[in-house]
């Protein structure tokens, strides 16, 4: 349903800030083999209010894993309103 009142009307459906529905897998970032070998790895599961802080916390983790550091990092960001889909929260619950 869509018009006055709907959830998409009030900017609770649709695009998600401009990600696609339910693609977390699109914004996971996963080190490398050769960037966890021999190196700490941890993961990261994050919920933001905007996407902009997401790529900022993507772009990070990206730096994180090509430098010579003893850990990599593996993350996935979902936004708030996202979350709001029970498929997703699945996804968040099981990271």
């Amino acid at each position: 349903e869509s018009g006055p009142g709907s959830d998409e009307m009030a900017g609770f459906g649709g695009g998600f800030g401009g990600y696609t529905k339910s693609n977390t897998a699109a914004r996971r970032v996963v080190p490398t083999e050769q960037q966890a070998e021999n190196r700490q790895r941890i993961k990261v599961v994050y919920v933001v209010l905007e996407s902009q802080y997401q790529s900022s916390m993507s772009a990070a983790v990206r730096q994180i894993n090509k430098s010579s550091t003893g850990l990599c990092v593996e993350c996935v960001g979902y936004l708030l309103e996202e979350i709001r889909d029970q498929q997703i929260l699945k996804e968040l619950q099981a990271d």
